[in-house]
């Protein structure tokens, strides 16, 4: 089995952040036409909330961190949307394992490959962070709304 190294955790999250970019695109065009009140706020609530990213790490790391969240040990995370995705993919780890006979290697392999996050953990601030320099990226002449093309 090919475990993620950190060149793919980078590619991982590069995939998120373009997911996001395109993502808040969509909905910003679709709520500026509706006069919405803030679009650009209400674009990265929306997205933030209805995406569904891969996960973005690798296997190394999240072989350190999930089995420690199975056996309830207490740990200490950078924000409530870190906590929240360690404690999303330790669910469906969990719901793995507990399907079939498998390791928690295995069970860990398995989400990274084959489930996505259900939402981005991502705070708005860091997300509109990711989006301006995404939209920069893609050559946007305005630092919202769909690129150019």
């Amino acid at each position: 089995m090919n475990y993620p190294t950190e060149s793919e955790s980078a590619q991982r999250r590069a995939e998120r952040d373009r997911m996001l970019t395109m993502l808040y695109c969509d909905i910003y065009d679709t709520i500026v036409k509706k006069k919405v009140h803030n679009p650009r706020r209400v674009a990265i609530d929306i997205a933030l909330a209805t995406g569904a990213p891969p996960y973005h790490v690798g296997f190394d790391r999240a072989y350190i961190v999930v089995p420690k969240l199975l056996n309830n040990e207490a740990l200490r995370f950078r924000s409530d949307a870190c906590r929240l995705f360690w404690l999303d993919m330790t669910a469906k780890v969990r719901c793995v394992i507990s399907r079939g006979k498998v390791s928690i290697a295995r069970a860990v392999a398995l989400v990274l490959d084959q489930c996505r996050a259900s939402r981005f953990f991502i705070s708005d601030e860091q997300a509109w962070v990711i989006i301006k320099r995404e939209l920069k990226a893609m050559h946007c002449r305005k630092s919202y709304g769909r690129a150019l093309e």
